[in-house]
Order: C-alpha cells, then sequence, then structure tokens
C-alpha cells in the first residue's frame, strides 16, 4: 500500500510542476518555468539515487545470503581413506566386469572355431 501511495504521489507531484511550468510559460513568469523544471530534475535525481542505492543493497544482500547457503547438505566432507576405498572398490567392480567380457568373448570364440 506504502507504495501505491508515493507512486500517486509522485504522479501528483510531477503533474503539479508540470502545470505550474505550463502555467508560468503561458503568463510569461520564467523564473516560475525554471523553478517547476528545477524542482522536476532534482525529484528525479533523487529517485534515481535511492533506486541505485536500493540495488546496491540488495547486491550486498544476496551475495551474504548466496555465501551463507550450505552446500554439503549437512554432511560431513568425506575423509582421505573413504575416497580411496570408493576409487578401490570401483576399480575392483570395472576389473572385474572386464574378466567376465574376456572369458566370454574367448568363449565366443572358441565356439565359432569349433563349428568350422
Amino acid at each position: 500500500m506504502r507504495r501505491h501511495k508515493l507512486l500517486v504521489l509522485g504522479a501528483a507531484a510531477g503533474g503539479g510542476l508540470s502545470l505550474l511550468a505550463v502555467l508560468g510559460a503561458a503568463l510569461g513568469w520564467w523564473w516560475l518555468v525554471v523553478l517547476a523544471a528545477m524542482l522536476l530534475a532534482t525529484a528525479v535525481l533523487l529517485a534515481a539515487l535511492d533506486t541505485d542505492r536500493r540495488v546496491r543493497e540488495l547486491r550486498s544482500f544476496v551475495k551474504a545470503q548466496v555465501a551463507g547457503i550450505d552446500t554439503t547438505g549437512g554432511r560431513a566432507a568425506p575423509a582421505q581413506e573413504d575416497v580411496v576405498g570408493t576409487v578401490r572398490a570401483l576399480q575392483a567392480q570395472y576389473t572385474g566386469r572386464l574378466d567376465r567380457l574376456q572369458d566370454t568373448l574367448e568363449a565366443t570364440i572358441r565356439q565359432r572355431d569349433e563349428r568350422g
């Protein structure tokens, strides 16, 4: 609701200053036109500075939140022995599969040679 009120207030201020500038131009009061234009330009500058400040705060907030994320999922990092043991188990499985493949290949070649 606050954003909506701020938007309505900003639109009203911009419209009022623009109307003041048009009125000053119609009456030939150029100092009023310049004053209205400067006030409008100052309001735009302040809005831009506030937006920049908010973006910078959001960046630092997001970086802090991302840095605080626990990527391990609550698990401890594996020890060196665990990694070595896992690699050895995978190596043994791979070697066993290769041995079975070689035995199957040799049996197939023998059967083919026996058939002629």
